[in-house]
């Protein structure tokens, strides 16, 4: 991501992060599912990703071939998914040719989502972090697997920026919703932080002990 990108991202999420910090250090803060287990968070925000990947799958089957890289008339024959799945296990990943904004863009989007699926229910940052990881090679290796090589970009990039623009939005939600959410906010957060927005609505947060 650029210089200029990252400003304007900040410029985005700016508005939306609270002055006083100790608010995101607040233990007693509550989300949705918050005293679960960690195993509980995982089995939901596993089917939150896996509604999602299925979403950005059938997007890319649909899109033009510029933007999904495959040759339709091949690559979804079932010998042809069987051999790349071979190489895919077999062979190191590759430096792929997507476009810009899909390898920049819309992975770290994609990664935030990960993160998000179990962050948005309390789960802590480490945990949220692992997650993510887990899910974006579970879509380079599964999800994709049969019809390209792992990509060296993605596997960095989506992890990483995904905890990273993930935790951003988290406290950017966290903030809206602070004294409620105002219907810009709403619309903000549908865009921005989905996974928030299917675990915990869009009511104020609650405070143990208020």
């Amino acid at each position: 991501m650029s210089t200029r990108q990252s400003v304007l991202l900040a410029l985005i999420l700016f508005p939306a992060l609270p002055v006083n910090a100790q608010y995101f250090r607040d233990p007693n803060h509550l989300v949705h599912h918050s005293e679960k287990s960690f195993g509980n968070k995982l089995i939901r925000g596993s089917a939150y990703s896996l509604g999602y990947n299925a979403v950005i799958m059938t997007t890319l089957i649909l899109s033009p071939e510029s933007i999904s890289q495959w040759d339709r008339k091949e690559v979804f024959k079932g010998a042809a998914m069987k051999e790349q799945y071979l190489l895919t296990f077999t062979t190191p990943p590759v430096k792929d040719h997507d476009l810009f904004l899909v390898n920049y863009v819309g992975h770290p989007y994609q990664g935030s989502f990960y993160y998000n699926a179990v962050r948005s229910q309390g789960a802590p940052i480490w945990q949220s972090s692992v997650f993510t990881l887990i899910h974006s090679l579970l879509w380079e290796y599964v999800w994709e697997g049969g019809l390209e090589q792992p990509s060296i970009q993605d596997l960095i990039v989506t992890p990483l920026g995904g905890i990273i623009v993930g935790e951003l939005t988290h406290r950017a939600a966290l903030a809206m919703g602070r004294n409620g959410f105002k219907w810009y906010e709403i619309i903000l957060t549908c865009i921005l932080n989905p996974a928030f927005a299917i675990n915990n609505g869009f009511r104020r947060p609650v405070c143990a002990g208020n």
